[in-house]
């Protein structure tokens, strides 16, 4: 048989320099394989494709480890990306020709900016909760903005709870929460139910907007509370948020929710992408009204509509029991599913009448 002659030449990794510059400035040298005389045989024809695949796979282990060493680079240089020049929230213009305020909103721009992991999980929360409030705040004429402030209330996490005690995506104080009707007790906690504290944030800031004549008065009340506006307004003589000396968190938070607005208005434009796919799914349910006399097992609700008891909870996180405890109540349901629902409850109910 005819000598097969092949030679490769082979990649050497310089010992000079780090790995990441070697796979990111040089291209890998081409493989070449040269044969010479190549006889028609099987044994020989089998030779080469064994010596092809090896050198296929080479390529494909090279272009790996590029990849995987490339994901330990950083995926934005903070310094590419720049404050736009006119920032406006709720309608207003943030004075940011004013070199402390600028200096104020840079620094919570570029916090953000550096965590990547933060912002692609607001962007994808935010496909999942944001048509409701857009839908309410178009209902209600009120500025569409004023949906960034889950995103710094909560990051858009339905079982949020601070420190203070503020609990749900709006992060309502029990007072505060028992004054838009969100009922706590040791069974149901509405701050949780993230239709009924939507309700409460929008009527509680269009309460305070209309007080204060301000958006940015108006968002520093939601968080540091009315009484202490009103106080500082009165001790400073200003009106004028960006110049009120107010708690630190106060003072940073609707820097925040700017901010919160710059980067998920055009994701894109700062560096963030998601495919499409990556979304997390918009929050759909059928809601309805129930009055009970007796405690509702959620496992039954579940059974009797085809869905396991953890989706109905899930859906349903005001309730702190196994049951819905007696009263009138809010479910929430998955789409499709009340007519079975009142099916399965008017049997019930019967049960327990006959009992």
């Amino acid at each position: 048989m005819t000598k097969i002659i092949a030679s490769i030449l082979l990649v050497v990794l310089s010992p000079m320099g780090c790995a990441t510059d070697w796979f990111t400035k040089r291209e890998p040298e081409k493989v070449i394989v040269q044969v010479e005389s190549l006889d028609k045989n099987e044994a020989g024809a089998e030779k080469l494709r064994t010596l092809e695949l090896s050198i296929s796979q080479l390529r494909s282990e090279v272009a790996d480890l590029k990849y995987r060493l490339g994901s330990f680079q950083s995926p934005h240089s903070l310094t590419r990306y720049k404050l736009s020049k006119e920032v406006f929230l709720c309608g207003e213009r943030i004075p940011t020709e004013s070199r402390d305020v600028w200096e104020n909103l840079d620094r919570e721009f570029l916090l953000l900016l550096g965590n990547e992991t933060q912002v692609l999980l607001w962007m994808k929360r935010a496909r999942r909760y944001f048509p409701h409030i857009e839908k309410r705040l178009r209902e209600m004429n009120l500025p569409d903005d004023l949906k960034y402030v889950t995103i710094i209330e909560s990051g858009l996490r339905p079982y949020a709870v601070s420190p203070s005690g503020a609990s749900g995506i709006w992060q309502f104080m029990p007072p505060t929460g028992e004054k838009y009707e969100m009922r706590r007790n040791r069974v149901i906690d509405e701050r949780f139910d993230f239709f009924k504290a939507t309700e409460g944030a929008l009527t509680y800031l269009r309460s305070l907007y209309e007080e204060f004549r301000s958006w940015t008065l108006a968002l520093a009340a939601y968080n540091a509370g009315e009484n202490r506006v009103r106080k500082e307004i009165e001790l400073q003589r200003t009106r004028d948020y960006f110049y009120l000396d107010l708690p630190l968190e106060t003072e940073r938070y609707v820097y925040k929710i700017a901010v919160g607005k710059i980067l998920l208005s055009d994701p894109e434009k700062y560096g963030f992408h998601l495919d499409e796919k990556e979304f997390y799914d918009p929050l759909r349910v059928e809601r309805i009204q129930v009055e009970l006399a007796q405690p509702l097992p959620i496992i039954d609700v579940a059974h009797a509509i085809g869905f396991y008891y953890k989706e109905i909870k899930e859906l349903n996180p005001h309730f702190s029991e196994e049951a819905i405890p007696p009263g009138i109540h809010f479910l929430n349901l998955p789409p499709g599913t009340s007519g079975p629902f009142w099916a399965f409850f008017s049997t019930w109910k019967k049960e327990f009448e006959c009992k």
